[in-house]
């Protein structure tokens, strides 16, 4: 799969820009603030159909304009197909092929990505929800059923904390218990064993930079067996009620990764924690190669800029690997020393995106 062209017009910094892009490896330079992160967006946003910079998609369009549109060409063997995403009053428009479409999933099945940036890591290494949801967004690219289970969940838990805030009905609440004991214990079982799927991947990354370090994962919630979830709800409703949000459920789930034992994101070094989020970025590729049987698109986000040499020759040596598109931002030309394979190098200044090689 790949992107044979883009086209954005009054998205984020940009005016109006087509770029012709390379089926391999297209590397976008500039300085900070001229629209690589942008560009890299529009592509996320064309495939994914939302942006993971913001919820709000008047965001995206261009200050003093009222609307924005990103469009692809896109081609899986001999087939053509052309993506649109546009907005307008603030609601978004998807077209697939000249026909309105509000299915993600099918996009999905022509193309698929993965985004590497620095704000992985760093959610990784905040809080247990920060790096919950950051996981969860890996397992619901991966897997729709999760993606789905998820939002089953979500709109629950927003249910009983409306009720919490408000009414306090405790019939509505012990409805809305029964229905999360379900969705709690569905939606952290797999959760669980798509971290299990990760950490198995991310292991060997660890090996074969270091045979020394073995890494494992942590996962602990109260939503695992739907008896004791049960209890815990009940032993908990009064407390809930007194702080009026839910505090039991798989909203709750903690998931730490041990290396040699100890906890990594705690105790484990600057380079340790980079090898992680590389690692499970890697294990995000596979999966998806895996389940779609074929490799997605890779969006990669100031590449070098978390990585030691040796980290970062084991990244470019894994993407440039593999039989696939990526796109690939940096604020300097030390990466073209790297790059030894068919590429297009682009120059990025104040919106407007050119072709220098």
């Amino acid at each position: 799969m790949q992107i044979n062209s883009v086209s954005l017009k009054n998205f984020r910094n940009y005016t109006k820009v087509k770029v012709e892009l390379n089926p391999r490896i297209n590397i976008f330079l500039g300085n900070n603030g001229e629209g690589k992160t942008n560009l890299l967006e529009a592509i996320w946003v064309l495939i994914n159909t939302n942006s993971y910079r913001t919820s709000n998609y008047r965001d995206l369009v261009k200050f003093n304009n009222k609307s924005c549109e990103i469009k692809a060409f896109s081609l899986e063997g001999d087939r053509s197909n052309e993506i649109r995403f546009a907005v307008y009053d603030e609601k978004k428009k998807i077209e697939l092929n000249g026909k309105k479409t509000n299915s993600r999933g099918g996009i999905k099945k022509i193309l698929a990505s993965v985004l590497i940036d620095k704000e992985f890591k760093s959610n990784l290494e905040k809080s247990a929800r920060p790096r919950r949801m950051s996981l969860d967004s890996i397992i619901s690219n991966i897997s729709p059923n999760f993606r789905r289970d998820l939002k089953l969940f979500t709109n629950e838990i927003k249910r009983k904390n409306e009720i919490l805030k408000t009414s306090k009905n405790k019939e509505v609440l012990d409805f809305i218990d029964s229905r999360l004991i379900s969705h709690s214990t569905k939606l952290s079982k797999e959760r669980m064993l798509w971290i299990s799927r990760l950490t198995v991947i991310s292991k060997k990354v660890f090996q074969k930079l270091d045979k020394s370090l073995i890494l494992d994962f942590e996962f602990k919630s109260d939503s695992l067996n739907k008896d004791e979830l049960k209890l815990g709800l009940k032993n908990n409703r009064e407390k809930e009620l007194n702080i009026r949000k839910s505090i039991i459920g798989s909203h709750k789930d903690v998931i730490s990764f041990n290396l040699n034992g100890i906890n990594l994101l705690k105790f484990g070094s600057e380079g340790e924690k980079k090898t992680l989020s590389m690692a499970i970025k890697i294990s995000e590729i596979l999966l998806l190669k895996k389940v779609t049987n074929k490799f997605p698109i890779i969006l990669i986000d100031e590449i070098g800029s978390e990585f030691d040499e040796k980290r970062f020759n084991f990244f470019y040596n894994f993407i440039t690997g593999l039989n696939t598109q990526c796109f690939i931002t940096a604020n300097n030309k030390n990466i073209l020393k790297k790059i030894k394979i068919n590429s297009s190098i682009f120059s990025i200044i104040n919106g407007d995106c050119k072709k220098i090689s």
